[in-house]
């Protein structure tokens, strides 16, 4: 039989929930997180919003491993509280799909890297709280720029990272240097997860679910240095190629003969 294209197996698809728009009926993500999965070995695959479990099921069937990107803040009712007065805009259609995303993958196992949003909705998914809003209910007030005003890839603050953590063996370094673009965070931390990096003002940082889940999450964006093709950044998601599969062999590139155009 012949085909055009080898038939070893292909490299990893990494799933990207992305965001939606219900003003212009339009899914987009930031391409930060495409050009991070492809600098780590894997090829992203974006995930519009999901109408109902069924087929979110479906897609996550259909990658290896899964984003949950950053985005608006968290729907409160979600972890049982009423909204407070700072709480920005939520995206209640798109808490829902995240959800049943997230909830699918772990259910057939699929590895997960929550990001900003995607960790805070993590941690909410499985039973814990979040700050709505840092600046007015954080308790160490007053915090680090959490909400930095400057672009995105340039360090606003430290964390401190658990040394007995799967963080912790990717970076191999109880203090990174990192981005910030957040007012919300978490409070009460899941059933099951555990905290592997704090702020210096004690604003959680990353949460993991190893060994009962594959799952690690950053509120921070290493997407922005990974993009960048910072080598120490595109560990995270070298991790995740890895965890998601990351030793498969890559297609052989198929034979095509490219038109010539006049």
């Amino acid at each position: 039989m012949m085909t055009c294209i080898g038939a070893m197996a292909q490299k990893p698809l990494i799933g990207i929930s992305t965001g939606y728009s219900a003003s212009d009926n339009s899914a987009s993500v930031r391409y930060t997180y495409v050009d991070a999965v492809v600098n780590a070995g894997g090829i992203p695959v974006l995930i519009p919003l999901a109408k109902d479990s069924l087929a979110a099921a479906e897609a996550i069937a259909r990658v290896d491993g899964l984003i949950l990107s950053g985005g608006e803040d968290v729907y409160p009712f979600f972890y049982g509280e009423e909204p407070a007065g700072a709480l920005g805009g939520v995206n209640y259609e798109r808490d829902l799909s995240d959800r049943w995303l997230l909830q699918s993958a772990v259910k057939m196992g699929k590895a997960v890297l929550g990001i900003c949003r995607g960790e805070q909705l993590t941690n909410v998914t499985f039973g814990g709280t979040l700050y709505q809003d840092l600046p007015s209910q954080f308790p160490n007030r007053p915090v680090l720029q959490h909400g930095q005003r400057s672009n995105g890839t340039l360090p606003i603050h430290h964390v401190n990272v658990v040394k007995d953590s799967h963080l912790y063996e990717i970076m191999g370094q109880e203090q990174l240097a990192v981005n910030s673009f957040h007012h919300q965070a978490v409070k009460d931390v899941a059933p099951d997860f555990k905290v592997v990096a704090t702020a210096p003002d004690g604003v959680v940082e990353a949460i993991e679910g190893f060994p009962k889940y594959n799952i690690l999450a950053l509120q921070w964006h290493p997407e922005y240095f990974a993009q960048q093709g910072n080598k120490e950044w595109i560990k995270i998601f070298e991790d995740l190629v890895k965890r998601a599969g990351g030793n498969k062999p890559v297609l052989k590139e198929p034979n095509i003969k490219q038109p010539k155009i006049r």
